[in-house]
């Protein structure tokens, strides 16, 4: 009964095997004529070893007892057979022993040099070639220079086999900088660098031509670069004149729409920056001698970083103005000039509020301006300032009895609207408490 039973499970085996196969005249015992690798095509990182398992196999996938010559081996890869590798006691004894000649071998294969490379693989009289990708562990020695100034340019080249993408990305461990060309050919990117760049460069995006289907490397290269910081700024400014709009340019930067200019601490008014962020206008205070410290500025070809704490190159001079402030609204008093509705007119002025006497009972010392009207119509009226004063503002008749704007307290700036007939007005400001600002700027539109 158990010879029947056996020879029912061998026939079935048989029929099995002969079923994965797909042909029945196939041999069992066949000779061997193919070797297999496992895996058929490694990638290894350079410096690294991973395994490959090496087999001589028939047509049905049998394994035969065997050893490997390795030949043909390229430069950029180092081949070791592992002689440790399936150890067996022998002899039923329980001491291991690692035969020579075994049904799979297993093999070291280290990675020397990025690239590409092959390697022969022989054994009782087949033989077969088999592929190994290396990927580079860095960049290398691929910065062209290594001490600069901000704005250099720098030329960084892409190992031999290797690309930089389109969207590839530059950045060093600290400052920063702007890629000015990527080489059509992807083999190099010319990058300007900023001001403080320290350390390596490590650039996103590197793909291995040998190997394109692998997903983008990030790699970093071995020599570093070195920049100072930028201290100063090359200020000019169209006139050195206090309370009057004028222009400001710096050769090789750009104006932020928040840039500051400050002067022995005294902040100059920035009335606008231009389009293209190449000058600034703005309103000097009075009485200033020396250098202007600027804050939010950025160089021309990093217009994202904002550099601060910048010492102007030339020294900047103010007349010490005597401010328009008056005790009372009287001939004396500046006088604003409105246009037509709808058109701005500016006027500015220091912050000396406290001159002025309270005449109006609102509890704070108070600045006069007169205001002509040329024509009826509905005006708006606005006072802005350079500090965290609690300011208000009153538009009255030229007679000072009625207030064409009712006072506001809102923050800086306050603005209101008034529909008045032409004539003169007066245009009151009220300092109720905080720090006095550098410049008022008085808008009538």
């Amino acid at each position: 009964m158990k010879q029947m039973v056996r020879g029912a499970i061998a026939i079935l085996a048989l029929s099995g095997l002969a079923a994965c196969v797909d042909d029945p005249l196939l041999d069992i015992n066949g000779a061997p004529n193919r070797i297999q690798a496992n895996p058929e095509i490694m990638l290894v990182k350079q410096g690294d070893s991973s395994a490959v398992l090496l087999r001589l196999i028939n047509d049905i996938n049998n394994s035969v007892p065997t050893t490997f010559t390795i030949s043909n081996v390229g430069a950029g890869i180092v081949v070791n057979l592992d002689p440790l590798y399936r150890p067996e006691f022998t002899n039923g004894s329980d001491t291991l022993v690692v035969p020579v000649v075994k049904s799979q071998q297993r093999y070291y294969i280290r990675g020397v040099a990025a690239g590409e490379y092959n390697y022969t693989v022989t054994s009782q009289g087949v033989t077969k070639t088999f592929k190994v990708r290396v990927e580079p562990l860095n960049l290398g020695a691929a910065l062209s220079k290594t001490t600069g100034v901000a704005g250099d340019e720098v030329v960084i080249n892409a190992l031999p086999g290797t690309s930089f993408t389109p969207t590839a990305t530059v950045a060093f461990a600290t400052g920063a900088n702007a890629i000015k060309t990527r080489a059509a050919d992807g083999k190099s990117i010319t990058v300007l660098v900023g001001p403080g760049v320290t350390g390596a460069a490590t650039v996103a995006g590197v793909t291995l031509d040998y190997y394109p289907s692998l997903p983008a490397l990030t790699l970093v290269t071995t020599n570093t670069m070195t920049t100072p910081a930028v201290t100063t700024i090359p200020l000019a400014f169209s006139a050195q004149t206090a309370l009057t709009p004028v222009t400001v340019t710096a050769a090789g930067f750009k104006f932020r729409p928040n840039v500051v200019f400050t002067f022995a601490g005294r902040q100059a008014w920035v009335v606008s920056t231009a389009a293209d962020s190449s000058s600034a206008t703005v309103v000097l205070p009075t009485g200033v001698s020396g250098t202007a410290t600027v804050d939010n500025v950025a160089l021309s070809f990093l217009p994202t970083v904002a550099l601060s704490g910048l010492t102007s190159v030339a020294t900047v001079t103010t007349a010490a103005t005597t401010s328009y402030n008056t005790s009372n609204p009287d001939a004396a008093a500046p006088i604003i000039m409105a246009a037509a509705a709808g058109t701005i007119v500016d006027f500015f002025d220091t912050g000396d509020i406290n001159l002025g006497a309270d005449i109006l009972g609102d509890g704070g010392p108070n600045k006069w301006y007169k205001v002509v009207v040329p024509s009826t119509g509905t005006r708006t009226y606005s006072i802005q300032w350079n500090s965290a004063a609690d300011l208000d503002f009153r538009l009255m008749n030229e007679g000072i009895t009625t207030p064409s704007v009712s006072r506001l307290t809102g923050t800086n700036p306050e603005t209101g609207s008034a529909n008045v007939a032409v004539g003169n007005y007066w245009f009151g400001i009220i300092h109720w408490d905080g720090p006095l600002p550098g410049i008022i700027r008085a808008r009538v539109q």
